[in-house]
């Protein structure tokens, strides 16, 4: 990671909601003065949220805009009233020459967080998301400004969130970029997309998270005049994974408890399994391909304002060893993933968007390679499952985040 004496700006935002500050906790201590903007929940503890018409102004001059430099940021735009700008992200370079400006812009998915990377080498400017280079610019003349902007136009202040800003006065490399990312994750529970916390849930403890399946009975042979037996114990295969989480669920009321159930209880009711998302880190989430062969019992008290109630989600992976690749679909010549293998015994292919390929058996490499076309912009994990221990072959525009899990 670059030393510390290259850091020139680091604003966490963290503080809390109704200050007017915002510290950097570089050495220079270019504090942020905030105008019109609250502090939320963010990305890593809390963010400072623009709604439209507040800023937060540190002194000119900190970014070397003549020199080399990178810039860090966690954004999520914020939905727009409109329903339809707000989904654009554009990076302005401006110079002194005339028609001498610079752009780059980048599709972005509403209410979604982001890994945004500027770094400057001499006169080019390259754009990153989630450490994957977008594009660059080259400047006719020296940089005299830089922005980030929306595709609103009713106002000159923008909709989004924004945590962990960080300013080098160097080009990072992109094992530094990538360092950067993994510094900053939060715990979170997600059900075929939707967060927990969005349900009002929250998950106390886990079991079977990370407990290795049991082992299925192997063949053996128990010779009368020998002691013990003797066990084949090549080629293992494992039982279903059984996972438990303990949880408990906070509503405004009887209404609002029963609203909440519901909606868990819709995820789970649909056709196929439900994906468990445990984000335990920026780009390396766990994840399961789950059912729920129980029922789910709360434990609660009726009342007509707060409601508590506590239960246990018992899930069943049914097949518990597998791959997993991202994917990150940022535009229309990013949109396709494919996975070329071989395999003498079947897999199912998970593809993060909802669907699956199931039966895939025998050759598909070269021509015959499996290629899946996502129609939205984000990132997409994707969970080949099955004996992947026998998997030959292997390759993937893809990034494998997990080889097996």
């Amino acid at each position: 990671m670059a030393l510390e004496q290259n850091l020139i700006l680091n604003l966490p935002f963290d503080e809390a909601d109704g200050s007017n500050v915002a510290y950097d906790f570089a050495a220079n201590r270019y504090d942020a003065e905030v105008t019109g903007c609250p502090f939320v929940v963010g990305r890593q503890g809390n963010c400072i949220r623009f709604p439209g018409e507040g800023y937060a102004e540190i002194p000119a001059n900190v970014i070397p805009l003549s020199g080399n430099f990178t810039i860090l940021a966690w954004v999520k735009a914020n939905k727009y009233a409109d329903g339809v700008t707000g989904k654009r992200i554009g990076l302005f370079c401006n110079t002194a020459q005339l028609e001498g400006s610079r752009e780059i812009w980048i599709d972005v998915t509403p209410d979604s967080w982001g890994f945004l990377t500027i770094k400057k080498t001499g006169n080019t400017v390259t754009l990153y998301l989630d450490t994957q280079r977008v594009s660059s610019v080259t400047l006719p003349a020296t940089l005299t400004g830089i922005a980030l902007l929306q595709d609103v136009y009713g106002t000159e202040y923008g909709y989004a969130d924004v945590d962990e800003v960080k300013v080098y006065n160097v080009a990072l490399s992109d094992d530094d970029i990538a360092g950067s990312l993994n510094n900053v994750s939060q715990l979170e529970y997600y059900l075929s997309g939707v967060n927990f916390r969005d349900m009002g849930i929250r998950v106390e403890s886990s079991t079977g998270v990370l407990d290795q399946p049991k082992l299925k009975t192997p063949s053996s042979i128990d010779w009368p005049d020998y002691h013990g037996k003797v066990v084949d114990l090549t080629n293992k295969r494992y039982e279903e994974r059984e996972i438990t989480l303990n949880c408990w669920l906070k509503a405004s009321g009887k209404i609002d408890f029963v609203e909440r159930v519901n909606r868990l209880y819709d995820l789970l009711r649909a056709d196929g399994t439900a994906r468990l998302m445990i984000s335990i880190h920026p780009t390396k989430p766990l994840l399961y391909e789950v059912y729920a062969s129980d029922g789910i019992a709360p434990s609660k008290r009726w009342h007509d304002d707060k409601m508590i109630g506590t239960f246990s989600l018992k899930l069943r992976e049914p097949d518990p060893v597998k791959r997993v690749v991202r994917h990150q679909r940022i535009n229309e010549t990013s949109r396709e993933l494919s996975i070329a293998l071989k395999t003498e015994k079947v897999v199912s292919v998970y593809w993060g968007d909802g669907t699956v390929t199931e039966d895939v058996y025998g050759d598909y490499t070269g021509a015959k390679a499996l290629k899946h076309t996502y129609a939205e912009n984000g990132v997409y994990y994707v969970v080949v499952a099955g004996v992947i221990e026998e998997i030959t072959d292997f390759s993937t525009n893809g990034i494998i985040v997990w080889n097996r899990l």
